[in-house]
């Protein structure tokens, strides 16, 4: 008799498959942010999991952000030059979400137009202060152009977030030799200031390009915050021979 109920029971789920697989069926499980405490700074990812009615079924998404509600609008539809049995099989894809501001969030999906799953919720905090070096490591021509800027980026909430003191070291071909020099009173006379929109600090320094010879440069720049952070960042500027 069990074996029989057995029986029945396979081909009732084999029936269901292949039903639903013809309904390009699917089911969302769990929805799972990709970082365990996204900042506003970072690419957010979200995976989702779940079963769908066979193996060739195609299957596209798009993101729906309202506010503070995410929707993974998934759609799956049947594969036309494919055969494949109706098995039920695993559902498994990375969807990219992209850059969200502080705040809490809430993610869920849907399948072919119908909600499907459990809903997720995550906060996304402001990401710590940072100093980025621009232009960034990589190849550059003598007679390339370019201003050399420094992002300080900092919540605008923070307190204590004013440059108390910095230092800046350049070392490389240009040099003549490959001890470093300090050109932090060379950088602090040429930079100027002004606000970035999402908190922080932006400094310019124009036309620093035409002081660097052929060669590899090597620049290291530190600071330290009121509050006592300190900050640092390093880019590798490659310059080779003029190009037309």
């Amino acid at each position: 008799m069990e074996g029989m109920y057995k029986r029945l029971f396979f081909a009732a789920l084999l029936a269901f498959s292949a039903n639903e697989a013809s309904a390009q069926w699917g089911t969302v499980e769990e929805i799972t942010v990709a970082q365990a405490t996204p900042t506003d700074r970072d690419l957010i990812r979200v995976e989702v999991k779940g079963l769908k009615g066979d193996g060739c079924q195609i299957v596209t998404s798009e993101v729906l952000i309202d506010a503070s509600n995410i929707v993974i609008d998934t759609s799956i539809r049947g594969n036309p030059v494919a055969i494949c049995p109706a098995v039920v099989v695993p559902l498994d894809f990375t969807q990219t979400i992209g850059g969200l501001e502080p705040g809490t969030y809430q993610v869920s999906a849907k399948i072919n137009g119908e909600a499907s799953g459990p809903l997720t919720e995550f906060a996304v905090t402001a990401a710590n202060a940072a100093l980025t070096l621009s232009p960034a490591t990589g190849v550059y021509a003598s007679n390339q152009t370019f201003d050399f800027t420094m992002f300080l980026e900092r919540d605008p909430d923070s307190p204590g977030s004013n440059v108390v003191s910095g230092s800046a070291y350049l070392s490389g071909r240009n040099t003549g030799t490959a001890q470093r020099s300090d050109v932090s009173d060379d950088l602090a006379q040429c930079l100027t200031k002004s606000e970035l929109v999402l908190g922080g600090s932006v400094f310019r320094c124009s036309n620093i390009s035409a002081q660097l010879g052929v060669g590899s440069h090597t620049l290291t720049v530190s600071l330290q915050l009121e509050d006592g952070t300190q900050l640092s960042d390093t880019v590798l500027w490659t310059v080779l021979g003029a190009q037309d």
